[in-house]
């Protein structure tokens, strides 16, 4: 995806970010009082800004950006609100899972959800399974339809989403059973969904528990390729950690600007913080964490645009979001001391909000296994110069007496 040309993305981020500061910033207090984002209001308005069709193919009537275009709209959402962003994220998501679909069903759902008339939902967590092959959710083969059993739960979106991807075990018509991605709309029979309790931080966005009993779905409903369900999310997941990514950025780097804005201005024995070393280190080292992952984003970004391998480099990459965003929220706070714990400043929200980037799309242990593995296999994230032998020294002097 080539995205707009970088006049046209010029002007529509001027536009849009002024729409955000403008318009999205002043609800941040409304939304963590009442813990709603007003979505009903806001949604005709992130229409007319393309908020809703970002990712969408322009042959769809999206706007079609870049991957590098889009992060930039993730970070922004960030520092505004956790909530907000959350339900943005996931909603464009959307886009990306559908890449993963028939020519049909791109034709039918893509033009649909970039006129915000329908929102996609990811279906993949359970309450007794991880994100893997370990998923419980069945559906049973009758004739030309599956019957799907099953509870998913955490599903961001769930209260107002269309449509939902549901990552499931799917009957071959041989009996076998393979993992697959089945779209299943709102309102089919046998499929209800149930509110969860509010969480830590990212306010107003909701998570449901989805509960599937004999719920009756078309095999024409199978995203893409039946089987190949385990290959496209993942592909999904990889995408979405970046973003995840970025996300953090937006919100460490807004922690980074009010901190330094209250070191200068909180004067203690007639000195600003500021001028205190112990400040000025903190203040350093946020910005190191800060510069260190736009970096990394940066470089796993080129990856996906051009095509490349990039699963290693975005579980490193959504594992330094974690560890940069967990320290970088922790010395905004020590910057700013009590009342950055109160809610007279952002900071205490912001610090809330980042701990949601821990846990999604994969906790910090799944990236250092995924990681881990990836490097035992051989990858890098670089090309190395020369491949050093693990040999000991003694099967070393055992090869001078081979013939």
């Amino acid at each position: 995806m080539m995205g707009m040309s970088e006049g046209e993305f010029a002007a529509y981020r001027e536009k849009t970010f002024q729409f955000i500061w403008e318009e999205l910033a002043p609800l941040e207090d409304e939304i963590e009082e009442t813990g709603q984002v007003p979505r009903e209001s806001l949604w005709p308005k992130f229409l007319d800004m393309g908020f809703l069709g970002q990712m969408v193919p322009e042959e769809y009537g999206g706007l079609g950006l870049s991957e590098s275009q889009f992060l930039q709209f993730e970070k922004e959402w960030s520092k505004v609100h956790g909530g907000l962003r959350t339900i943005l994220h996931v909603h464009n998501l959307g886009s990306e899972i559908l890449q993963h679909g028939t020519e049909n069903q791109k034709a039918d759902y893509y033009p649909r959800i970039s006129r915000g008339e329908m929102s996609v939902a990811f279906a993949l967590t359970e309450p007794e399974a991880g994100t893997g092959r370990d998923i419980k959710t069945t559906a049973r083969r009758d004739g030309d339809n599956f019957v799907l059993s099953g509870t998913k739960h955490l599903i961001t979106n769930a209260d107002f989403a269309d449509l939902f991807n549901v990552v499931c075990w799917t009957q071959t018509p041989s009996g076998e059973y393979q993992i697959s991605n089945l779209l299943v709309e709102r309102g089919t029979p046998g499929f209800a969904i149930g509110d969860m309790k509010p969480t830590m931080g990212c306010v107003g966005a909701t998570h449901g528990r989805l509960n599937f009993n004999d719920c009756v779905v078309p095999v024409t409903n199978v995203l893409g390729e039946e089987g190949k369900g385990l290959e496209s999310t993942l592909y999904t997941l990889n995408v979405s950690r970046v973003r995840i990514a970025a996300c953090a950025l937006g919100t460490m780097e807004r922690c980074l600007d009010m901190a330094v804005d209250f070191a200068k201005k909180r004067v203690t024995f007639g000195r600003p913080i500021g001028e205190r070393q112990a400040v000025q280190r903190y203040l350093a080292e946020m910005a190191m964490d800060v510069y260190a992952l736009q970096s990394v984003i940066d470089d796993t970004v080129r990856a996906i645009e051009n095509g490349e391998d990039f699963y290693l480099k975005a579980n490193l990459c959504k594992l330094l979001a974690i560890e940069a965003g967990r320290r970088v929220t922790d010395q905004g706070l020590l910057v700013m001391g009590g009342v950055g714990y109160t809610r007279e400043y952002p900071m205490e929200r912001l610090y809330r909000d980042l701990r949601l980037n821990w846990l999604e799309e994969g906790t910090p242990t799944i990236h250092i296994s995924v990681a881990a593995r990836s490097l035992l296999d051989g990858e890098r994230t670089y090309s190395p110069y020369l491949q050093e032998s693990l040999e000991t020294p003694i099967e070393k002097a055992m090869k001078v007496f081979e013939f």
